[in-house]
């Protein structure tokens, strides 16, 4: 159970299970359809998305009427110009189930970011109207993406594209946007409680815009997501057609690529699909695919790793710290790894056929080190120094700046590492140095001041404590205690995020 699930939907009293995102690079017409953000033993798949700014904005690129989805996703960091499609896409979806989608353009109260699709669940769409009738304008970022949308945000943080825009999606069909209940919204700290209040679920800190509609009439539409396309490619593409089955796989995928993005010829068509090509035969082979990231920070990946699996085969990770292994025998694997300047890692996997099998595994670095040592200060201040502000390496290393807001690490292996510090009245700040072996290398870190966020949390920090069963923690101000026994879970640290939960 994640520090997420505690924040947003136990403090709630909603018990949501979160899945977490997967990515591999994958160019057009590949057959990886999986996603490499793992989370070294919880390798589940996330349904939603964080992004840092709007992705439907419109951008300065102009797109000729041949211009294919996968050439958006390549070139420009805006959906804006795959949405001709996507409006096809909703369509077919209310051919597929009609009256579950409803127009929000005309609630009064409800102004939709620049690129942002006019639709939502009809149930959704209700209480949307409701939360908003009270007064004020609601600002919606982001509401409905069709497959087309997420297929662009998809490649961009699987290809660590436009990384300003996007830092999380989901593979398409398999996010909460395509499941026509979810909505962006930037003032999420206003409507908050009157979303919650109509029936909407806050995701809590770790996606703070976002809500998902779980109220009377929500229904999910990403299974119908992922077949409007299927339906509309068959249509205008009788001699390759591919499975209308609403899975995303290596067909859909490679078509979504070379899909137009300016639309269909032939659209839409509600009371009639096309016929489905037999079903093809179940894979007899297993695929392994995995992450090569360094400490606990699943974030700061190690290309070019040697990966060897026992058994003889092996693959080297990509610039982003991506393998994959495909053409396998199902059974159990031990899978070792090497880079140069780390300390050789191996765990074990067991992989079945047709399932996205994952192994990821975490470095630490060995062999040459250098010292660490740096002062914490108010601002531009450094003679205002911060004793005891808490400094926090991208290696899992942690230290207390002393009376005169010194920090020391004796050891850190060489290359680049992040140096995160934070002070009771001041804004964390995270600065990254390169640390050169058998000198004294310095990182100061100057934190602005601001609301003190442990002001009613005692000593109790971000981290959290556990005590027997039950987790407490600090969160803007506020203190949180979660009876982790209630929901089927031991207290304890988890250390893919760096902080005390429910496990």
């Amino acid at each position: 159970m994640r520090r997420s699930l505690a924040r947003g939907h136990l403090v709630l009293a909603t018990a949501l299970a979160l899945l977490a995102a997967c990515d591999v690079t994958v160019d057009a017409g590949s057959s990886v359809d999986a996603d490499d953000h793992d989370h070294a033993d919880d390798e589940h798949d996330h349904e939603h998305d964080v992004l840092s700014r709007d992705p439907e904005l419109p951008d300065r690129w102009v797109y000729a009427a041949t211009t294919t989805v996968g050439q958006v996703a390549r070139t420009a960091c805006s959906t804006a110009g795959v949405r001709p499609l996507s409006e096809q896409l909703l369509a077919e979806v209310e051919c597929l189930r009609p009256g579950t989608l409803a127009r929000i353009d005309n609630i009064a109260n409800v102004n939709l970011g620049a690129g942002a699709l006019p639709k939502l669940n009809a149930g959704a769409a209700t209480a949307l109207r409701n939360a908003v009738a009270g007064g004020g304008t609601m600002g919606i970022s982001s509401s409905t993406r069709a497959t087309a949308q997420q297929y662009v945000l998809y490649y961009w943080y699987r290809n660590g594209r436009c990384t300003s825009v996007v830092s999380l999606a989901a593979q398409p069909g398999r996010s909460n946007h395509e499941s026509g209940v979810a909505i962006d919204v930037p003032a999420y700290g206003t409507w908050r409680s009157k979303l919650t209040a109509r029936g909407f679920t806050w995701f809590g800190a770790s996606d703070a815009v976002h809500f998902d509609y779980r109220g009377s009439g929500a229904v999910d539409l990403r299974p119908l997501a992922v077949k409007a396309f299927q339906r509309l490619w068959n249509r205008n593409h009788p001699g390759d057609r591919i499975a209308e089955d609403g899975v995303w796989g290596a067909a859909t995928s490679s078509r979504m690529d070379r899909a137009p993005a300016g639309g269909f010829a032939v659209g839409p068509q509600c009371g009639g699909g096309s016929q489905q090509p037999d079903p093809p035969p179940p894979p007899q082979t297993a695929t392994l695919r995995g992450v090569i990231y360094e400490g606990t920070d699943t974030a700061a990946r190690v290309g070019g790793a040697t990966v060897a699996l026992s058994g003889g085969r092996t693959a080297t990770a990509s610039a982003t710290g991506v393998y994959e292994l495909t053409g396998l025998a199902p059974g159990t694997y031990t899978i070792t790894v090497t880079r140069s300047g780390y300390r050789t890692a191996s765990i074990t996997r067991t992989v079945s056929a047709g399932a996205d099998n994952w192994g990821s595994v975490s470095l630490t670095r060995g062999g040459a080190t250098g010292s660490l040592v740096g002062v914490v200060y108010r601002g531009t201040d450094t003679p205002a120094r911060l004793a005891g502000a808490a400094v926090r390496l991208g290696t899992g290393q942690t230290a207390t700046a002393d009376g005169n807001g010194v920090y020391r690490f004796a050891a850190v292996g060489e290359g680049a590492v992040t140096i995160t510090a934070s002070a009771a009245g001041h804004l964390p700040r995270t600065i990254t140095k390169t640390i050169v072996p058998a000198v004294e290398n310095w990182g100061s870190v100057g934190l602005a001041q601001g609301q003190a966020l442990e002001s009613a949390c005692g000593g109790v920090s971000f981290e959290g404590a556990c005590d027997g069963a039950v987790v407490s923690y600090c969160h803007e101000g506020e203190l949180y205690s979660v009876d982790c026994s209630a929901h089927g879970g031991t207290c304890g640290w988890n250390g893919d995020e760096g902080y005390h939960d429910c496990l």
